[in-house]
């Protein structure tokens, strides 16, 4: 029998790969982001204007919004203001005007009343077109009342038994008074009040 050789040269076995055992179950894969990709280059600049520009356009838009709001705020509050002033002069007017006495003078913007049983006192109104006012007081004192301000217009007139205008302060029985006031809000005159009325003068 022949005997088998069974002594090999190292070059004769093939090279075998040794893998180590490893336990997968408690590790997490991380994904790393190679240098050169988007989310770690960042922002471009016309990236970054782009929403700059947004970003303003949405600014000026909520600021518009609130000047509106504001500017229409504002505009009613003066509407409510402007319109009990306005009631309230007229309710001291016809009320004063129907206890007065004799109507002596007369124009558009002017009217004097003989105060009873006073000698010498008179209630006078005047408008003054160059600041808006019209003014109320009694020669015989020192008080003078405003009662209306921001008039761009006023005018009286008077009226007889009949109700036709006339200009005979003997037959005055009716006196019409009519304005117009208004207000203005970031310089732009935004509101405006008109108010008329008929007093009937009783003596």
């Amino acid at each position: 029998m022949l005997a088998m050789n069974l002594t090999r040269s190292p070059q004769t076995y093939p090279k075998l790969k040794v893998y180590p055992i490893v336990n997968m179950s408690g590790l997490k894969r991380l994904a790393l982001a190679p240098a050169n990709s988007r989310a770690v280059q960042g922002m471009t600049l016309v990236e970054l204007m782009v929403a700059i520009a947004v970003g303003s356009l949405v600014l000026v838009v909520i600021v518009a919004a609130s000047m509106t709001a504001s500017l229409w705020f504002g505009t009613l509050a003066n509407y409510v203001d402007m319109d009990g002033k306005s009631r309230n002069a007229l309710d001291q007017m016809t009320l004063k005007i129907r206890q007065a006495g004799t109507l002596t003078e007369f124009s558009p913007t002017h009217l004097k009343f003989a105060v009873p049983n006073q000698t010498n006192s008179f209630l006078v109104y005047d408008w003054n077109s160059a600041t808006g006012s019209l003014m109320e007081w009694k020669t015989a004192g020192s008080i003078t009342n405003t009662l209306l301000t921001g008039c761009d217009q006023l005018a009286f007139s008077l009226y007889n038994a009949s109700f036709a205008p006339t200009t005979n302060l003997s037959q005055s029985k009716g006196l019409s008074v009519n304005w117009n006031c208004s207000r203005t809000i970031l310089g732009r005159k935004t509101t405006e009040e008109m108010q008329q009325a008929l007093i009937v003068i009783r003596n």
